[in-house]
């Protein structure tokens, strides 16, 4: 039973890091790039750290490696998307609902 759940963990963690990874190649800016990485790549991280503590049992450096993922990830991402928005890198016009223009717009405004 034990080794089921460790596959279906492994499992599920490599899928979503997958779709981080397709994420990041497909996405059309920085942001939505940024959204793939933080969130589908830390949940798969997250899983697969899951599945190793539950294989190797609960060790002290599993469970803070696990913890210190969880927390610093998403603030990371945080901070590098608002220092990309106050440094001046917006978002795609097209990316935007109810922009008013249907041609996508590239780079800096």
């Amino acid at each position: 039973m034990r080794e089921v759940v460790i596959a279906v963990l492994v499992l599920a963690g490599s899928a979503l890091s997958l779709i981080a990874a397709l994420g990041l190649h497909r996405f059309s800016d920085a942001y939505a790039r940024l959204h793939a990485a933080g969130k589908a790549g830390t949940l798969g991280l997250a899983l697969v750290l899951s599945a190793a503590i539950i294989w190797h049992g609960t060790a002290g450096g599993d469970v803070v490696t696990l913890l210190f993922v969880l927390l610093t990830s998403p603030v990371g991402t945080h901070m590098i998307t608002k220092a990309m928005y106050e440094t001046g890198h917006r978002p795609w016009e097209y990316a935007r609902p109810n922009a008013g223009s249907k041609k996508p717009r590239r780079g800096r405004r």
